[in-house]
């Protein structure tokens, strides 16, 4: 009797930490391919900006750190080298793939504060303009707008910025291999 609770109480834990899956909307025009060549797909760099003053918030180095992590994380299981950039280089030594993220709003919402608070936190959001490159000539081959919304009534479920950002640059790294 007592290992029914315990499992039941393991998959109730499972679920609640496991939330919903962030859903990026895009433009409904149908944006053209990046004409991204395959030899600039193997090394990923990525610079995440702020022209709005964001980058003035207390939150605003956690944000980069999100970028930082879910790129990473998503160039490394495509097999690629990532690169991050804290500031835009004048120079490039090597081909690849430059994503100029400038957010033009968010909100930041860690899993710590959702789950300790729930609806009262509000939602997450992320809306950012990306601009790629193919370096090291540092030729723009296209624009893509990302945006990303969590609803509190979603509660613990919801997606928080962290999974917002993965979605993001998953649907990035896709834009980059769309030849």
């Amino acid at each position: 009797m007592m290992k029914k609770f315990v499992a039941a109480g393991a998959v109730a834990v499972c679920v609640l930490l496991s939330g919903c899956a962030a859903t990026v909307k895009r433009p409904t025009a149908v944006a053209e391919q990046l004409s991204v060549p395959v030899s600039a797909t193997s090394n990923i760099y990525l610079f995440v900006k702020s022209e709005q003053g964001h980058d003035r918030s207390e939150d605003w180095e956690l944000f980069r750190a999100e970028w930082r992590t879910a790129m990473a994380a998503t160039a490394s299981g495509a097999g690629r080298r990532f690169i991050y950039l804290d500031a835009m280089p004048s120079t490039f030594d090597e081909q690849g793939t430059l994503a100029v993220v400038d957010i033009n709003d968010y909100r930041y919402l860690s899993q710590g504060a959702r789950y300790g608070f729930g609806v009262m936190t509000g939602n997450a959001y992320v809306d950012a303009d990306v601009q790629f490159y193919v370096v090291p000539e540092t030729r723009l081959v296209g624009t893509r707008n990302y945006a990303t919304s969590s609803t509190a009534w979603q509660g613990v479920f919801s997606a928080m910025t962290s999974k917002q950002v993965a979605a993001i640059t998953d649907k990035m790294l896709k834009a980059i291999d769309s030849r």
